[in-house]
């Protein structure tokens, strides 16, 4: 080999590696910040259809209605020692719950400051998929694995490299399944229910030639009977919001139940789910919201009364979350999605290592940090 070519070649793979990298972070950058923008108008929009539907005069509300000058004004004095903010999410969730809260966290904070603080988006760009789940969170009851594909291989229950057709066997064998993309399958996107008995392999191919990326197919989880009561017609999930503090303890700062409605499969409210807040003690609240606001004191389908219930082995799903983020030291606040089976145990179902949904906990919880506000501002923003 000449002296100094393997370096040079070394310095030119690094080279194009960190301008690749330089690139997904840009184009990251450019998709919060639309998706900041597109935020923003959206609040204003929808607090216009709430007076629609709920002001008896049916007029149009002004936004300089919902907030007084007072309350402008504190909003203005809690953010402005760490960054000028526009009050579109104010608007949106007083206009939503009646309740004005100082620290309501803005979408534009979430998603440009403090979830790229706490989360390192590039490393969940390679970590961040369900094909490694059943080994990075091994000891904790999760769907069975039918099959899945990495990397176009594909892969038995117990990680064998086998041919597509043993594949599309072991699928066609089971009762009914998921089929999902391995990775960014949020709300609901990627994600098809599949019943062999109802369906032909050809369906079959072609559901798997519309994920053209990673995908795993899971078993379904029958789940409940108290979370069967209030839906039965997906799995419903608990997603809790934890933070591994610097001290290395973990805090759940906010805990909702999704529920589908509508025969829906999935229970996303980005897929027209709804969700309801759930206390320390594991008891729901008496009023759900959809994601764009709107209330619900009884469960559309079903039409059960949401505080009537709460989530059987709630202090587990703490337990597990608070074992678990500890292993995942980059990723400082993770929403974890779990259901429960037939037997009341937890299962885990996602960690959403990045870019975890913020509108639900605060239109069920309030201000997700609460009183912890501002000591997160703070670190985010440095001024410690």
């Amino acid at each position: 080999m000449i002296p100094g070519a393997s370096y040079n070649n070394t310095i030119g793979i690094r080279g194009f590696v960190r301008f690749r990298s330089g690139i997904k972070k840009i184009i990251e950058r450019i998709k919060r910040f639309r998706r900041v923008r597109y935020k923003d108008k959206l609040y204003l929009s929808l607090i216009q259809q709430t007076t629609q539907l709920e002001r008896e005069d049916a007029k149009s509300l002004k936004t300089n209605e919902i907030l007084t000058a007072a309350q402008h004004q504190s909003i203005d004095d809690f953010f402005s020692k760490f960054v000028r903010i526009r009050h579109n999410s104010h608007l949106f969730y007083t206009a939503k719950t009646g309740k004005f809260q100082t620290n309501y966290i803005p979408d534009s904070l979430w998603g440009n400051y403090i979830d790229t603080y706490y989360n390192d988006w590039n490393r969940a760009f390679y970590i961040d998929n369900k094909c490694y789940y059943p080994r990075m969170f091994a000891g904790v009851k999760q769907p069975r694995m039918i099959a899945y594909r990495l990397n176009g291989f594909w892969y038995d229950q117990d990680s064998r490299i086998v041919e597509l057709e043993k594949a599309v066997g072991f699928i066609m064998e089971s009762t009914e399944c998921f089929i999902k993309k391995a990775e960014n399958s949020w709300g609901g996107l990627g994600v098809f229910f599949f019943k062999p008995s109802e369906h032909t392999v050809d369906d079959l191919l072609a559901i798997l030639n519309k994920i053209p990326v990673d995908l795993v197919v899971q078993s379904s989880i029958k789940q409940s009977v108290t979370l069967a009561t209030i839906n039965n017609d997906c799995v419903n999930t608990v997603r809790l919001l934890s933070l591994l503090k610097r001290d290395g303890s973990v805090k759940i700062y906010s805990c909702i139940l999704r529920m589908g409605i509508k025969g829906a499969k999935v229970d996303n409210a980005s897929s027209g789910g709804i969700s309801v807040g759930i206390r320390e003690d594991g008891s729901l609240k008496s009023i759900a919201y959809s994601n764009t606001g709107i209330k619900y004191q009884e469960h559309p389908s079903t039409h059960v009364r949401f505080d009537d219930f709460s989530i059987p082995n709630f202090q587990q799903m703490k337990e597990i979350v608070a074992r678990l983020h500890p292993q995942l030291p980059h990723f400082r606040l993770i929403g974890w999605d779990m259901a429960c089976d037939e037997n009341d145990e937890p299962v885990l179902i996602e960690a959403n290592l990045c870019d975890s949904e913020l509108d639900f906990h605060q239109l069920n919880n309030g201000p997700i940090f609460g009183d912890d506000t501002e000591a997160v501002l703070s670190e985010v923003f440095h001024k410690k």
